[in-house]
């Protein structure tokens, strides 16, 4: 083909029709940038079909992580609202002035006490594809406004949770065991307990008249109260970014 083209030159050249050569050259010219212009046309629409491609499969990814991590972060809010339920209802108990409630049947409700609420984000999807910059092909902008806002809620659900367990090993919690010797006993049946640490009914009403006892039950079941809360911002939060991410796979 080469050689055809450089053949029509050469006779054009060669019968000195300049005139004629000129427009020639142009149109051969024209005709390399049209075939310029097709192949990169053609290389735009394979890169697009293949970042079309990538930015679906991110998508559902996405989706999947956000479904799996939800529902065990609901699990963990359902536990934390029972425990918060039974804290409420026990600190209710105690603070009446006489107790109306049968001692072994208020240890039922006192597990707000020992029990904590296990829960880690753990979002591996997002941060990858994060740090790799694939999350600037989702168009929804909102979509990078409710991650972050899910990860401020985790972080500070983070602090909260330590901030309790300093309570539980350096603080008020602490101080009362120390009295007392084991949180458990606040929580389970004398017969359950090893026998040094059982109480008699009157010890026990002792210890759960006191107001320092009250006000480190209430601060622990307060720290709950506002962890949960934390988790049920994250929880709002991935439902209206998997909404988000469902609408623009479509």
């Amino acid at each position: 083909m080469i050689k055809f083209f450089r053949k029509i030159r050469y006779n054009l050249i060669e019968k000195n029709k300049t005139g004629k050569y000129l427009k020639y050259a142009i149109g051969e010219i024209v005709l390399v940038v049209i075939g310029i212009l097709i192949a990169l046309s053609l290389n735009n629409w394979n890169e697009s079909r293949k970042n079309k491609i990538i930015k679906q499969q991110l998508i559902e990814d996405l989706i999947v992580e956000l479904q799996s991590s939800k529902v065990i972060l609901n699990d963990a809010i359902a536990l934390g609202d029972s425990l918060i339920a039974d804290g409420q209802l026990y600190l209710k108990h105690i603070g009446s002035k006489e107790l109306t409630i049968q001692i072994d049947s208020l240890k039922t409700l006192g597990n707000f006490i020992t029990y904590g609420i296990p829960y880690d984000l753990n979002l591996p999807i997002y941060e990858d594809s994060k740090s790799s910059g694939r999350l600037s092909m989702i168009n929804n902008k909102k979509v990078l406004i409710l991650y972050a806002e899910i990860m401020s809620a985790d972080i500070g659900g983070s602090i909260h949770r330590k901030i309790s367990n300093d309570m539980y090993y350096n603080g008020s919690d602490w101080e009362l065991r120390k009295e007392i010797g084991l949180s458990e006993i606040l929580s389970t049946p004398n017969k359950m307990l090893p026998e040094r640490f059982r109480l008699t009914e009157k010890e026990f009403l002792e210890i759960l008249a006191r107001p320092s006892t009250f006000a480190t039950l209430n601060n622990s079941l307060q720290m709950k109260v506002v962890r949960i809360n934390y988790m049920n911002r994250i929880s709002n939060g991935m439902t209206e970014v998997i909404g988000l991410l469902e609408e623009e796979k479509k």
